[in-house]
């Protein structure tokens, strides 16, 4: 990935009437996109445009009537993606290859299927794109129709696909056709996107898969996004823009729509931005934390939280303001850091084929020490009576505290190499109680971690039901086994 044009930024450096749900990572590839504008909706005769949605319509200018995604379409699709990090992933319609850019840079290795690819000059925007983003080899650029295609480069490649995005000919019966052909060809764990539901056409192939038994929900976005999905997987959850008085076309009246009540909305974002200085972690992991901590909480389940690498402790902190404002009991957040810095890893803590102490990320890094930070935002969110800083290595403060600590509801494991994770399973898992919550941060990234969670259920004889966060980040209920 070219990160000096891939830009990844804060809500508040958005363009003027763009919009991102909370919860959701922000992406901004804008300069792998040169001829990009924003246009006036009136310039298409499309019927189905929202022009009453005042979010900001992005074309390119050398054809203008036809849109891009919004932004918020595009940050689902890519959040959306992030949970499918190397595995395989089909688009049909790329357009000029706004959405395939978004799809790819989540790390999923992508075929797009659109008959403007037979076009010279469409092709070599769309390439020079995806090369200026640094994801070109990751993805299979195929000229053609669906279904015909879809069917020919499944059976030449022997493929399956598990996230599928639709946004190819919006007329009947084209949207149906390709919802029939991603079925045939979806893994078992699977997810289709639709774009421009507000176009009944559209919609009979979201309406083909809920009437096939798929989970089904809308996003209420400037052109409505569907989603679909089977298996172990789980769509983003959106939140609407608040400013706008949104309705749903009459053919979309019996589906649900994702959508975050307004006191969780607000007290999310307000959480986020007093303690984002205190925190390296993503704002989907951060809004799961929140999430599913708000969860335990309010089901009651009994015990402390726990945290595992806590570092500057601003998740820390988040977890105890959410025990202060929906614990019907008495709970504690213990933070476990050496506050000193990441220990020493071993030859299995990689990623990417990188050793850790090669990445940047090595030993010594990551120092916060505890009367700069974890201190601080707990004194500033006033949590300082339940969140318990608790310094050392893991392999000597987790059994010295095990017996305090008592029954877990929460544990978020953020120790980042094998060791430090076998070492906080090893020690902590007898006192987690059915139904806690198991959040574990560096999954996808780091190799020793996922070794280490993958060791330790076999050691155990379990297999866990892992809930796919974004591009690292995973979490699993206790009891929840395959």
């Amino acid at each position: 990935m070219n990160k000096e044009t891939v830009e990844f930024i804060n809500r508040e450096l958005l363009p003027n009437k763009d919009y991102v749900s909370p919860g959701l990572e922000i992406i901004k590839p804008d300069k792998c996109f040169p001829y990009m504008i924003i246009e006036d909706t009136s310039v298409s005769d499309w019927p189905y445009l929202r022009r009453e949605i005042p979010h900001n319509w992005y074309v390119d200018k050398r054809q203008t009537y036809v849109g891009f995604l919004s932004r918020d379409e595009a940050n689902i699709l890519y959040n959306t993606a992030l949970k499918f990090r190397g595995k395989k992933a089909l688009e049909i319609g790329c357009w000029y290859g706004w959405s395939a850019c978004h799809i790819a840079l989540a790390g999923v290795d992508l075929d797009v299927i659109d008959p403007l690819l037979a076009q010279e000059d469409i092709y070599a925007s769309v390439t020079n794109s995806l090369q200026n983003a640094g994801v070109l080899e990751t993805v299979n650029l195929v000229s053609g129709y669906s279904p015909q295609k879809v069917e020919e480069l499944a059976e030449e490649l022997q493929r399956k696909w598990a996230l599928f995005f639709i946004d190819g000919s919006h007329d009947a019966p084209c949207p149906l056709n390709d919802a029939k052909i991603c079925e045939k060809f979806a893994e078992k764990d699977a997810l289709i996107l639709f774009h421009d539901l507000n176009s009944p056409d559209v919609t009979q192939g979201l309406d083909y898969l809920k009437q096939q038994g798929w989970n089904t929900m809308i996003y209420q976005t400037m052109q409505i996004m569907g989603v679909a999905w089977r298996g172990n997987i789980e769509p983003v959850q959106h939140q609407p823009d608040p400013k706008i008085d949104w309705h749903l076309p009459e053919h979309l009246q019996n589906y649900t729509i994702s959508e975050l009540s307004t006191d969780v909305f607000n007290e999310f974002q307000e959480l986020v931005s007093i303690i984002r200085p205190y925190t390296l972690l993503g704002e989907a992991r951060l809004f799961s934390l929140y999430n599913l901590a708000k969860k335990v909480c309010l089901e009651d389940i009994p015990g402390n939280f726990v945290e595992c690498g806590s570092c500057k402790g601003g998740s820390a902190a988040l977890l105890g303001a959410v025990v202060k404002r929906y614990s019907r009991r008495p709970r504690l957040v213990y933070a476990f850091d050496t506050f000193e810095g990441m220990p020493e890893p071993t030859e299995v803590d990689i990623h990417d084929g990188t050793p850790a102490n090669d990445t940047g990320f090595g030993v010594g890094t990551l120092k916060a020490p505890i009367t700069e930070n974890i201190q601080l935002i707990s004194q500033i969110l006033n949590v300082t009576d339940i969140v318990k800083p608790i310094k050392g290595l893991f392999a000597e403060t987790l059994p010295k505290y095990q017996a305090e600590i008592g029954n877990i509801a929460f544990l978020h494991a953020d120790g980042d190499w094998y060791k430090s994770t076998m070492d906080i399973f090893n020690n902590l898992y007898d006192n987690i109680v059915p139904n806690a919550r198991v959040q574990v941060d560096d999954y996808g990234y780091w190799d020793g971690c996922r070794k280490a969670l993958h060791d330790f259920e076999s050691l155990r004889g379990e297999q866990f039901i892992l809930n796919q966060i974004d591009y690292t980040a995973v979490w699993f209920k206790k009891g929840s086994l395959r």
